[in-house]
């Protein structure tokens, strides 16, 4: 598989972006400092099994560039080790929607992220 991150692997839909962060339905959710994983099954009709979105928070991260240098370094965590989730859900034929909400108050080094992320989606798999 190609490790690329394009558009249609992003969840940009308000309409699901509301839905993975409602209360109601079945929500798959894990904490790994310095993230939360929340996690939907859904019907996507979109060539990949899964979209992401990572979430940091202005209150906790006040300097834009701090958050922005966060979600690169997720999205490219992310884009290196999406392989086993992708043949996982292909397998299964099931579709997911993923947030990563960023808890801590400054950034972390990449090979941390990584580490986090590898773990987050190994505990998905196995869910």
């Amino acid at each position: 598989m190609n490790n690329t991150f394009c558009k249609e692997e992003r969840l940009c839909s308000k309409i699901l972006i509301d839905e993975l962060f409602s209360n109601s339905g079945d929500k798959i959710k894990f904490t790994e400092f310095p993230f939360v994983l929340i996690a939907k099954k859904t019907k996507l009709s979109t060539s990949f099994p899964a979209q992401m979105l990572v979430s940091v928070s202005k209150k906790k991260v006040k300097q834009a560039v701090k958050r922005n240098l966060i979600k690169r370094r997720t999205k490219e965590a992310y884009r290196l080790n999406k392989n086993k989730l992708y043949n996982y859900l292909t397998s299964k034929e099931e579709n997911l929607i993923l947030s990563f909400v960023y808890i801590s108050n400054k950034p972390l080094p990449y090979q941390l992220i990584e580490e986090k992320i590898i773990v987050l989606l190994s505990r998905l798999t196995k869910e």
